[in-house]
C-alpha cells in the first residue's frame, strides 16, 4: 500500500515575505514616478529658461530694430540736398547701399541686458529699406525684420498737393504730372471722385520725358536707382489719396509699363489710394510697384497748411501774421497798381530790411526775403509778344488778392533752379492761363489754382483745388525745391513720416 505524503493546508496559506516584495514593488513604483517627475521638473525648468532667454532674445532683438530705424530716419532729417538711403551714407556711417545682400550696420556698442544684437540692411530704392535685427543671449537667437519706408508729407515734397476739394472732385483735367501727387480730399463725400482725368493725361510720371531739354539743363539731374537690373532716373513718384476716388478715362494713366533698356523708371514707386480708381480704364491703367489695392497709409499725420493755421515759428500768431510781420510790406496804392500790371518792360524797384522786388525794365526780376502785398493782386502780364521774365534771388512773395502768372517765370542758366527760387502764395486764387508758357517755384493757393492753356510748370503747386483745363498742361516736380524753399513758405517746415510693417524671423 502507497502512502501519499500529507500536505498541511496551513503551509500553503504561509505568506511571509510577500509584503517585504510587495514594499520592493511600491518602492520601485515610487521611484519610478518621483525619476519622472523630476525628469518633467528639469525639463520644463529648462524650457521655461529657455523661453525666457527666447523673451529676453526677441526684446533685445526689438532693441535693436529701433536703433536702425531711428538712424534711418535721422539720415533725412540731418540731410543736406537730397536725402536718401542709397547715397552710401547713413547718418554719417559709410555702409550700403545692397539690393541683394544684407549688410551689418557698424554698431561700436550692441550690449544689452545680458546680451547684444546685431542690425542689418538690405536697399530696396532710395526710401526703402528692410532691417534686420538679431538679439542673442545665452546661445538663444530671435530675429526681427521690418520694412521701413520714409515719406515726405510735406506739401512741398510733390509735383501737386490738395487740400479739402471742392464741387465733388479735387483734379479734373487733362494733365501731364511728372511727380508725387497728394490729395486729401477732406471736403468730399463718400463717392465723390478726387481726381478725374481722361484724354491723354498721366496722373502720375516718374521720370522726366516730355520736359523740354532747355528746362531740364536749368534743374539737376534725377537721382538714379537700381530697378530691374537697371540704374534708372527717377522722380521716386508715388500717389497718395485719402479720399475720394480716381477715375481714369481715355489714355490717361498712372505711371507707364516698364520698358527695359532705357534709362527712366517707368513705373510709379506705389499708390495709396482708399476709395479706388474708376472711368473707362479704372485700376487698369495703373502700372505701380504695390498693389492698386492698397490704401491710403498716412491716417491723419497730414493736415492742409491754411493761412489762418499757427506759425510753426510762433504758435501763438497765425501763419499770415508770421509772414506779415517779417515781410517788406507793401500797401501804398500805387505800389500796389505796379505790382498788379507788372509785365517785362517793368521796372521798379520795393526793398526794405525783410524783403526786396524789382524790375529793371529789360524782363529781369530780382527778389529776396518776403514781400507782403497787402491789398492788392500780383500779377506777371505779357507786354505784346514779350511774354518772358528772368528771375534771381531766392524770396517769397505774398499777395492778399488773386494771383495771374501769364508768362514765361525762369532761372537763367544751367542748374539755376532751385538755387534761385521764387514762392507765391495767395489766400485767394491763382492762375496760369497764357499759352505754351515755361513757369519755374512754388505756389500755393489757398482757395484754387486754374492752368488752362499748355503750361509747363517746374516746381510744386498747393491748394485746395485744381481746375487743369482741356490743353494738357505739365507739371514737373523738382526734388530739391524741398530743401531749398524760399523763406516763409506755409507748410515749408520738414516733415518725414516713416511707415514700419513688422515681421518676426
Amino acid at each position: 500500500m502507497i502512502k501519499m505524503p500529507i500536505i498541511s493546508f496551513s503551509k500553503l496559506r504561509n505568506q511571509r515575505g510577500s509584503a517585504l516584495l510587495f514594499s520592493y514593488l511600491v518602492i520601485v513604483a515610487i521611484l519610478g514616478i518621483g525619476s519622472a517627475f523630476m525628469l518633467l521638473s528639469v525639463n520644463e525648468s529648462q524650457t521655461a529658461e529657455r523661453h525666457r532667454l527666447a523673451t529676453v532674445a526677441f526684446h533685445i532683438a526689438e532693441a535693436g530694430v529701433e536703433r536702425g530705424l531711428y538712424d534711418l530716419r535721422q539720415d533725412f532729417v540731418n540731410a543736406i540736398g537730397t536725402p536718401s538711403w542709397a547715397d552710401s551714407d547713413i547718418n554719417s556711417m559709410a555702409i550700403g547701399p545692397d539690393t541683394s545682400n544684407y549688410y551689418t550696420v557698424p554698431y561700436g556698442t550692441t550690449t544689452l541686458n545680458g546680451g547684444s544684437y546685431t542690425v542689418e540692411f538690405l536697399n530696396v530704392g532710395t526710401r526703402d529699406m528692410w532691417v534686420r535685427s538679431t538679439g542673442t543671449i545665452g546661445g538663444v537667437s530671435q530675429s526681427i525684420r521690418v520694412y521701413a519706408k520714409i515719406v515726405d508729407i510735406s506739401p512741398w515734397g510733390n509735383a501737386i498737393f490738395g487740400g479739402g476739394g471742392a464741387s465733388g472732385t479735387m483734379v479734373n483735367g487733362n494733365v501731364d504730372i511728372r511727380g508725387s501727387v497728394h490729395i486729401l480730399g477732406d471736403n468730399l463725400l463718400p463717392g465723390d471722385v478726387a481726381i478725374d482725368l481722361g484724354g491723354t493725361a498721366q496722373l502720375v510720371g516718374n521720370n522726366y520725358t516730355g520736359l523740354n531739354a532747355t528746362l531740364q539743363a536749368k534743374v539737376p539731374a534725377l537721382p538714379t536707382v537700381n530697378f530691374n537690373g537697371e540704374i534708372v532716373e527717377t522722380l521716386n513718384a508715388e500717389l497718395r489719396v485719402k479720399q475720394g476716388s480716381v477715375g481714369l478715362s481715355g489714355s490717361a494713366t498712372v505711371g507707364e509699363a516698364d520698358v527695359a533698356g532705357n534709362n527712366v523708371k517707368e513705373t510709379v514707386d506705389g499708390v495709396y489710394v482708399t476709395d479706388g480708381y474708376g472711368g473707362t480704364q479704372g485700376s487698369g491703367a495703373v502700372y505701380s510697384d504695390n498693389s492698386v489695392t492698397t490704401a491710403y497709409d498716412l491716417g491723419d499725420a497730414v493736415k492742409f497748411p491754411r493761412f489762418s493755421d499757427p506759425s510753426p515759428y510762433n504758435t501763438s500768431i497765425t501763419n499770415q501774421q508770421y509772414l506779415y510781420n517779417n515781410a517788406l510790406v507793401i500797401s501804398n496804392s500805387s505800389d500796389l497798381t505796379t505790382l498788379a500790371n507788372i509785365n517785362p518792360s517793368s521796372s521798379f524797384s520795393f526793398s526794405g530790411p525783410n524783403g526786396s522786388i524789382s524790375m529793371d525794365g529789360s524782363g529781369n526780376m530780382t527778389v529776396s526775403g518776403i514781400v507782403y502785398i497787402d491789398g492788392g493782386e500780383f500779377n506777371l502780364l505779357k507786354n505784346g509778344s514779350d511774354k518772358t521774365i528772368t528771375y534771381t534771388g531766392t524770396g517769397s512773395i505774398v499777395a492778399t488778392g488773386d494771383v495771374h502768372v501769364n508768362v514765361n517765370l525762369v532761372t537763367n542758366g544751367a542748374n539755376s533752379f532751385p538755387n534761385n527760387i521764387v514762392g507765391i502764395m495767395t489766400p485767394q486764387n491763382m492762375d496760369f492761363n497764357e499759352a505754351n508758357i515755361d513757369v519755374m517755384g512754388v505756389f500755393y493757393a489757398e482757395n484754387t489754382i486754374s492752368v488752362q492753356k499748355q503750361t509747363d510748370i517746374l516746381g510744386t503747386i498747393v491748394s485746395d483745388y485744381f481746375d487743369m483745363g482741356t490743353n494738357v498742361p505739365s507739371i514737373f516736380q523738382v526734388p530739391d525745391t524741398a530743401n531749398n524753399l524760399p523763406p516763409g513758405m506755409i507748410g515749408s517746415n520738414a516733415l518725414w513720416y516713416m511707415v514700419v510693417a513688422w515681421l518676426k524671423g
